[in-house]
């Protein structure tokens, strides 16, 4: 809040005219109007008085926070989030790096503008390796800040993200190190509570903590398969990376995973194992699962689960990976096909329909 609203708000409350507030601190009723306009501020030597005749501190004159709470975060989050949609990748940035001078001692805002930075990367298409290396790098000291905070509750997330970006880099004994450092449970909690809710005659809670469950489950089962494929399709099993990879494809047909991950996979071995009528079938599958990521639209069987939409950075990603499957020289025959030809098509509408 500002300075001019705070004096406003306070006299007000406080039941004095602004002449009494002149009167008060030594000043004239001019002065106090302009410190409510915003014209001009109090001087440094008047803050304690001001304050004191308004029965504020001079850190609820002033609105000094040490740092925001977990809320105020998440709403500067979805407004730096709205920025990066609206004006681009350097202008959310710049309103983060702001923020981070603000508050130089807020981990939790450090973590979640690393996650901003992460999540809107893809609005740089066609910038230079040099400039990718640039933002991962402050994502890497943002996450590291995070790590070396002391906070116990952000430690483990930071350094899951630090060993990820190690992995990365192959920096293989890094990751190591930050991977064997984080607890490792026999039992998950997170079983139990659904059935003690459902014991406790709340059905409902139970259930939407299982639908939560089986959506994330699901996702890391994905992730394994396709893992699974890679290390295959490595070793020249190609018959065992195409099963991991049609296991995978069909996982998250079933559960309506927000995921195309495994689509790409399982279209590029199918391509080349010359399975041609399987993948045009796999390339129309992938492109209408692309066109409908973000869809404002409850999940056919989760209905309790409430999945986050990301709008801003959508459009760019189905731009990245549409140009693409276009520029992929090994798609050519099956860009030919009337069915890929028209799920491209679809995928373009709804590009242009919220450019982003």
């Amino acid at each position: 809040m500002e300075i001019a609203k705070i004096i406003q708000e306070s006299r007000r409350k406080k039941g004095y005219t602004q002449e009494r507030l002149a009167e008060l601190v030594g000043v004239s009723a001019p002065a106090v109007s302009k410190w409510e306009t915003g014209a001009s501020l109090p001087d440094i030597t008047l803050l304690a008085p001001v304050a004191r005749a308004l029965g504020i501190t001079v850190d609820q004159l002033l609105d000094f926070r040490a740092s925001p709470d977990a809320q105020e975060v998440n709403a500067l989050e979805q407004a730096c989030a709205e920025t990066f949609g609206k004006e681009g990748y350097a202008a959310g940035k710049a309103r983060c790096e702001a923020l981070l001078c603000e508050y130089p001692n807020c981990a939790y805002l450090r973590f979640r503008i690393a996650g901003l930075y992460q999540r809107f990367l893809v609005e740089l298409p066609g910038a230079s390796d040099e400039r990718i290396r640039e933002e991962l790098a402050r994502i890497r000291e943002l996450m590291r800040q995070v790590y070396d905070s002391g906070d116990s509750g952000l430690h483990a997330a930071a350094a899951v993200s630090l060993a990820s970006h190690a992995l990365m880099e192959d920096d293989l004994e890094r990751a190591e190190a930050l991977l064997s450092e984080l607890p490792r449970t026999e039992i998950d909690p997170d079983e139990l509570y659904p059935l003690l809710y459902w014991k406790l005659g709340e059905p409902e809670r139970a259930a939407k903590l299982l639908e939560e469950r089986a959506y994330r489950t699901g996702g890391e089962a994905v992730r394994a398969l396709n893992l699974l494929s890679t290390i295959a399709s490595q070793a020249e099993e190609h018959g065992r990376a195409l099963a991991y990879s049609r296991a995978s494809a069909a996982l998250v047909q079933t559960l309506d995973l927000r995921d195309v991950t495994g689509c790409t996979q399982l279209l590029a071995l199918l391509n080349r194992s010359g399975e041609a009528e399987e993948a045009v079938e796999a390339a129309a599958g992938y492109l209408r699962r692309l066109a409908a990521l973000g869809e404002e639209r409850p999940h056919p069987l989760f209905e309790r689960l409430e999945l986050r939409q990301q709008p801003e950075s959508l459009r760019a990603v189905q731009r990245l990976l549409l140009a693409g499957f276009e520029a992929d020289e090994s798609y050519a025959a099956l860009r030919q096909d009337a069915g890929v030809k028209a799920a491209m098509e679809a995928l373009r509408g709804k590009i242009s329909q919220n450019p982003g």
